[in-house]
């Protein structure tokens, strides 16, 4: 049996498996849209590594065209280093830029890291969207037909990962962890019912609070995104599904509450006042209010509505 060895896997090496795949790999290419949002039925226009702007460089960028639509998604790739100086700013920063130069009509951030480098099962560290190199892994193992290439693939995604794992560390931030105690001290006095996990180190973009109350059913969760604005009730695998969520829900709705798309998942949503994490907490407060309220209201609206 012929044995494989490739000693210090990197991110460069990610890049170009995954660059390979999405030029090369139809099945592939389909899968990964589905992952972030996009119709597997997409035209590939153009992929491209190391796409440098004057704030930046993208790890990847991916160009597809759906009906008459140009559709752009920007990939950071990470298995052990931490990240840059508002990182993730710049890159919604660029796809911002592609929608107002008429590059695209649709742009969408993604971080793709393994699952140890993500504190909890929101953190998306302020892309939009997420994917773990365990899913990537899970599809090439499932892909049997590739043979030898496929136990090649395999095998740089397990060092990948196996490399995370062992050097990644979350790098706190105080003042963000600080803001999350505060915020989780508010949350046990005013609005106990959310259940609200006692919060753990955090890092710079960790902005995604997520409520664990009793009786919330497997797939839907309710979470305060409190660097966007939004609280979601958010229904897994519901993306594609709007219509759906609308005909059992949407009459019941209260004027404060939409239904919105959310990457691959569905949301009731209720807007609420955006919240700087590097601000005082006592400045915010007045927001943090406003944001438990809403949760408590979508929470109570939820079990009132699947009773």
């Amino acid at each position: 049996m012929v044995t494989i060895e490739v000693s210090g896997v990197c991110e460069r090496d990610v890049d170009l498996l995954l660059l390979e795949e999405l030029f090369a790999s139809r099945p592939f290419f389909e899968w990964f849209l589905g992952r972030v949002g996009i119709s597997p039925s997409a035209e590939l226009i153009a992929v491209a590594r190391s796409v440098t702007t004057s704030n930046g460089e993208s790890d990847l960028e991916l160009t597809v065209r759906l009906d008459d639509a140009i559709h752009k998604v920007l990939i950071e790739n990470k298995i052990d280093s931490i990240f840059q100086p508002r990182q993730a700013d710049r890159y919604c920063e660029r796809a911002a830029g592609y929608l107002r130069d008429g590059v695209c009509s649709a742009a969408v951030t993604v971080i793709v890291a393994p699952t140890d480098y993500f504190p909890d099962e929101e953190e998306t560290f302020g892309f939009d969207l997420r994917l773990t190199l365990e899913d990537i892994l899970s599809w090439f193992q499932n892909a049997a037909e590739l043979g030898a290439r496929g136990d090649y693939k395999r095998y740089l995604l397990e060092r990948a990962i196996a490399r995370g794992g062992a050097g990644w560390q979350l790098v706190p931030n105080e003042t963000v962890t600080e803001f999350w105690r505060r915020y989780w001290e508010l949350a046990k006095s005013l609005a106990p019912d959310l259940q609200m996990p006692r919060p753990a180190n955090k890092p710079t973009r960790s902005g995604f609070i997520l409520f664990k109350p009793v009786g919330l059913p497997a797939g839907v969760k309710l979470l305060h995104k409190v660097r966007y604005g939004n609280v979601d009730l958010q229904f897994a695998r519901m993306g594609e599904r709007l219509a759906d969520l609308e005909n059992r829900y949407g009459h019941l709705l209260a004027p404060d509450m939409r239904i919105e798309q959310a990457g691959k998942s569905a949301v009731v949503r209720i807007s609420v006042a955006l919240i700087d994490m590097g601000a005082p907490f006592d400045e915010c407060e007045p927001a943090v209010r406003e944001g438990l309220r809403a949760s408590l209201e979508l929470l109570r609206w939820y079990r009132s509505a699947t009773r």
